[in-house]
C-alpha cells in the first residue's frame, strides 16, 4: 500500500465525524466502466484517492479488481472503500473474499471484517474475527489496533448482553422535508419548535467529470432552519445571516446560553486535498448577526482541522469553556476533544488543552455537546465499549477532569454510526444523527447520515417551587441560582440561573443530583436551600417557603471573637466562631464586600490601641483568606478605643469590667459588591 493510499484511508476514517462526506462526483454504470481501458481505470482510481472521492475510487477499484482478480491488494482496497463508504454488506463480502484468497498477508482484514459485521449486529461472528485478528496483531506495526481489538471484544460481549434490554427512548426519523438523500448533521434546538441544522440539499447523486472537478462549482453544505408543525419538522430554508457561502462547507453551529453568540465551522479542502475546518464566531447585534470572525491561531491551528464547537462553563471561574474537535499534535488518537477557557476579564481564549484520556482514546472522538444544567458532556467515539461504529457517551465533569464515561442505551445508540447528540431545553428528548437502517439512502441503506428525534420513555420530572418570604410578606423580583454539589471534589457547578418576577419560583431539577438553591434579592442576604434528588425515582414537585433577611444597615457584632492576651492572634474558639458565622455569610453571598472592624477598651495609649486593633482586624481577614475568601472582598479597619459603646469606668472612677468587655469587640459591615467572576490564571 503506497503512502498516498495509506494517507487517504487514515484520513477517510475521520470523514464521518467531520460530517463532510465527499460529494459523489461520478457514478458509473458497469457498462460505462467496461468501455474504459485498464489504463484509464487505473488512472481514475488513483486520481480519485488523491482528490478524496471515495465513491469514484470504489467504482474504479472494483472494476480494476474484477479485471485483475489475482491482485489481492486491489481486493483489499475495494473492501476498504466499501467500508469507508459505509456499505457494510458489500464490505463484508469483499473482506471474506480477501480472507479466502490469502488472509496471511492481510491480517487487518480480520479486524475490519469484524467492524462491518458489528455494524450489521452480527456480534458473534465479529467476535470470532476479532479473536483471529488478536492472534495476528503482533504483525501490525501500528499499536493502536492492539488496543482497539481489546475494546471491540468487550463491545461484542456488551452488545450481546444488551440485545434484549428495555428501550429507554423512542427515536423517530425526521421527514423528507429535512432528511434528503445526502447528509444531514449538527441539529440544535433554538426553541421548543425551532431547529438549526446542516445539510447538503441535493436530491440526487450528481454526475461530475473527475478530470474537470477542480474547475467546477461544487454544491456545499449550508445551515438551514426547520420548524415543528404538528408532529413533523418542516424545513424553512437557509438560516438567515452572514453565514452560508457558495464556496465553503458550513456546519456545527452552537449558540451561547444567552443566544447572543454563534460558533460554527467553515470547512474546505487545502492544497493536499484534505478537508480542514476552522471555528468562527458571530455575535448578535440587535436583531442581526455580525460578520463571522475566525478564532485565534492557537485554536485554529494551521494545517490541522478544528471543528464541532460546544459550550460549557468552568466551575471555579464561572467562565465559558469552548470544547472542540481536532486532529492536532498531542492527541490520543485520530480526532480528539480539546478545550479552551475564555478569560472574560482580559477578553481572550487560553491555550487549548486536550480533554484527557478519560474521554479521548486511540480511536476517534467527535461531536461534543455540553449540557450546562447537568454539568455533563455528551460525545461520540469508536474507542470505548459500545454497540459498534461511533456510539454516544455521557460523562460528568469539565475540562480535563471527568468521571468514567457511560455509553447510552441501545434505544439511543445502534450498531451503525451515532453522533451529534443534543438535548431539547425540556431535557425530555433531543436530536441525534445516524446512518442506521431506515434513513434516506443514496447508494446503500447505511451510506448517509440523517437526523432523528428521540423522546425518553421514562423521563422523571422533578421540580421545586415555592415562595420567598420576609416575615409574612411574599417577595418577588429576585434571582434563583441552582448549583450541583460534588461531594468528592468539594466543588459546585452552576446549573441554572433564573430571574423571578412573580411571587413564586419554579425550577426544573434532574434525578441523581445534590443541589444548592441560592436566592438573591437586592437588599437581602442570600439564603441557600439544599435539595437531594438521588433517591427520587418518580416525577415529583418539591414545595417550600424560604425566609430571607435584610442586609443590616449597621455593623454586626461577631460573638466570641477573642484574641490571646495583649495579642492580635485569634484563639481556636474565635476561629470556630468565624467558621459558623461570617465565613458562612461570605460563602453564601459571594459578591458582598465587608469591612472587619476591631475595637479595644481604653487601657494603654491611643496609639497602641489603634495599632493592636488594626492587627486584630487583619488577623480576621488573614484567616478568612486562608479559608478561600478572595482578598478583594475584605477590608480590615482598626478603631482602637475611639468608638466605645459602653463606659470603660464607672461614674465614681472605678474600673468597669463589663463595659471594657463590650468595647473589646469585632464587627463586620457590608460595604459593597465585587465582580462574581474570579481572576483566571493562564496556567492550571
Amino acid at each position: 500500500m503506497n503512502s498516498l493510499t495509506k494517507q487517504f484511508y487514515r484520513y477517510a476514517l475521520t470523514l464521518v465525524c467531520l460530517l463532510l462526506q465527499q460529494t459523489m462526483w461520478a457514478q458509473y454504470s458497469a457498462s460505462s466502466l467496461e468501455e474504459k481501458s485498464l489504463k484509464e481505470i487505473k488512472n481514475t482510481a488513483k486520481s480519485a484517492l488523491r482528490l478524496g472521492d471515495s465513491y469514484t475510487a470504489l467504482a474504479h477499484y472494483e472494476e480494476w479488481s474484477n479485471r485483475a482478480s489475482d491482485n489481492l491488494n486491489l481486493v483489499e482496497k475495494t473492501a476498504d472503500l466499501y467500508r469507508i463508504t459505509r456499505n457494510y454488506k458489500e464490505a463484508e463480502k469483499w473482506y471474506l473474499k480477501l480472507i479466502e484468497k490469502g488472509a496471511e498477508g492481510f491480517p487487518l482484514s480480520y479486524f475490519f471484517l469484524g467492524e462491518v459485521q458489528m455494524a450489521q449486529e452480527k456480534y458473534a461472528e465479529a467476535k470470532k474475527n476479532y479473536e483471529k485478528f488478536k492472534k495476528l496483531s503482533r504483525e501490525i506495526k501500528d499499536p493502536s489496533y492492539r488496543k482497539l481489538v481489546k475494546n471491540r471484544l468487550l463491545s461484542c460481549t456488551y452488545a450481546i448482553a444488551s440485545k434484549d434490554s428495555t428501550a429507554t427512548a423512542l427515536s423517530k426519523h425526521l421527514s423528507s422535508s429535512v432528511n434528503m438523500p445526502h447528509i444531514e448533521f449538527s441539529p440544535i434546538s433554538v426553541g421548543p419548535n425551532v431547529m438549526i441544522y446542516g445539510s447538503l440539499k441535493e436530491k440526487n447523486v450528481n454526475l461530475y467529470d473527475i478530470d474537470k472537478v477542480d474547475s467546477l462549482k461544487m454544491p456545499v453544505r449550508k445551515l438551514y432552519v426547520a420548524e415543528r408543525e404538528g408532529e413533523e419538522w418542516v424545513s424553512k430554508g437557509e438560516f438567515d445571516g452572514p453565514f452560508n457561502q457558495n464556496n465553503k462547507n458550513i456546519g456545527n453551529a452552537v449558540l451561547s446560553e444567552d443566544g447572543k453568540r454563534l460558533y460554527f465551522t467553515y470547512c474546505e479542502k487545502n492544497w493536499q486535498k484534505r478537508i480542514v475546518c476552522e471555528i468562527f464566531l458571530s455575535e448578535k447585534e440587535s436583531e442581526s448577526w455580525s460578520e463571522p470572525v475566525k478564532l485565534n491561531e492557537e485554536i485554529n491551528l494551521a494545517n490541522y482541522t478544528t471543528t464541532q464547537p460546544a459550550i460549557g462553563r468552568a466551575a471555579k471561574s464561572n467562565q465559558e469553556v469552548l470544547y472542540f474537535v481536532s486532529d492536532r499534535p498531542g492527541g490520543k488518537g485520530g480526532l480528539d476533544i480539546w478545550y479552551t477557557e475564555y478569560n472574560k476579564k482580559r477578553k481572550y481564549f487560553k491555550s487549548p488543552r486536550n480533554a484527557g484520556s478519560k474521554i479521548n482514546s486511540v480511536g476517534t472522538e467527535c461531536t461534543p455537546f455540553y449540557d450546562l444544567a447537568s454539568h455533563r458532556l455528551y460525545f461520540s467515539s469508536d474507542g470505548h465499549v459500545g454497540l459498534g461504529g461511533l456510539d454516544i457517551y455521557s460523562v460528568n465533569g469539565e475540562k480535563s477532569k471527568w468521571e468514567e464515561p457511560r455509553v447510552l442505551k441501545a434505544s439511543i445508540n445502534s450498531s451503525a454510526d451515532d453522533l451529534d447528540f443534543t438535548l431539547h431545553k425540556s431535557k425530555e428528548g433531543g436530536f441525534l444523527v445516524s446512518n442506521r437502517k431506515g434513513g434516506a439512502a443514496l447508494l446503500s441503506e447505511t451510506c448517509c447520515d440523517d437526523i432523528y428525534e428521540f423522546t425518553y420513555s421514562e423521563y422523571v420530572k422533578i421540580s421545586a417551587e415555592g415562595k420567598i418570604m420576609d416575615g409574612n410578606e411574599v417577595l418577588s423580583n429576585y434571582k434563583v441560582n441552582v448549583y450541583i454539589e460534588d461531594k468528592e471534589s468539594n466543588d459546585r457547578y452552576l446549573s441554572q440561573s433564573y430571574r423571578i418576577d412573580t411571587d413564586q419560583y419554579e425550577i426544573k431539577l434532574e434525578e441523581g443530583q445534590e443541589y444548592s438553591i441560592e436566592i438573591e434579592k437586592d437588599g437581602y442576604l442570600t439564603i441557600i436551600d439544599k435539595i437531594n434528588t438521588k433517591n427520587i425515582k418518580e416525577s415529583k414537585t418539591i414545595t417550600k417557603r424560604l425566609q430571607v433577611e435584610k442586609i443590616p444597615s449597621k455593623p454586626v457584632l461577631l460573638l466570641d471573637i477573642l484574641y490571646e492576651f495583649n495579642s492580635p492572634k485569634l484563639t481556636a474558639g474565635a476561629m470556630a466562631s468565624i467558621d459558623t458565622t461570617l465565613y458562612l455569610i461570605l460563602t453564601n453571598n459571594p459578591t458582598i464586600k465587608v469591612r472587619i472592624g476591631s475595637h479595644t477598651d481604653s487601657k494603654g495609649t491611643n496609639a497602641y490601641n489603634q495599632s493592636l486593633s488594626q492587627k486584630r482586624a487583619q488577623s480576621v481577614v488573614k484567616y478568612l483568606i486562608s479559608k478561600g475568601v478572595r482578598k478583594e472582598r475584605l477590608v480590615a479597619k482598626g478603631y482602637g478605643e475611639s468608638q466605645a459603646i459602653a463606659p470603660n469606668t464607672n461614674e465614681d472612677g472605678s474600673d468597669n469590667p463589663e463595659g471594657r468587655r463590650l468595647n473589646r469587640r469585632t464587627e463586620f459591615e457590608i460595604i459593597g459588591k465585587v465582580d462574581l467572576i474570579e481572576p483566571v490564571e493562564d496556567s492550571e
